[in-house]
C-alpha cells in the first residue's frame, strides 16, 4: 500500500487525530491494565514520529504550490 505525500500541515493534522484515536483506544481497552499516562506518552511518540518521518511532498518542478509560469507580455493566450 502506498501512502500519499503530505505537507507538514497535513501531517500535523493527522498526528493530532492519531493522538486522540490512540488515547481513546487506550481508555477503552487498556486502562484497566496500564495507566493512562503510559498511553499518552506512547500516543505522543507516535504523533511526533508521524510528523518527522511521514512522507513529505516531492521537491521538483511538479510541485502544486509552485507559482504558475509567466507568459510573454504578462498576458494569456489570444
Amino acid at each position: 500500500m502506498k501512502f500519499p505525500r503530505l505537507k507538514l500541515s497535513d501531517r500535523i493534522t493527522w498526528s493530532v487525530m492519531l493522538w486522540i484515536f490512540l488515547n481513546l483506544l487506550w481508555l477503552k481497552f487498556l486502562e484497566v491494565f496500564v495507566p493512562v499516562w503510559v498511553g499518552t506518552i506512547i500516543a505522543t511518540l507516535a504523533a511526533v514520529a508521524f510528523i518527522l518521518f511521514g512522507r513529505g511532498p516531492e521537491e521538483g518542478p511538479g510541485d502544486e504550490d509552485a507559482p504558475a509560469p509567466k507568459t510573454e507580455g504578462g498576458k494569456g493566450r489570444g
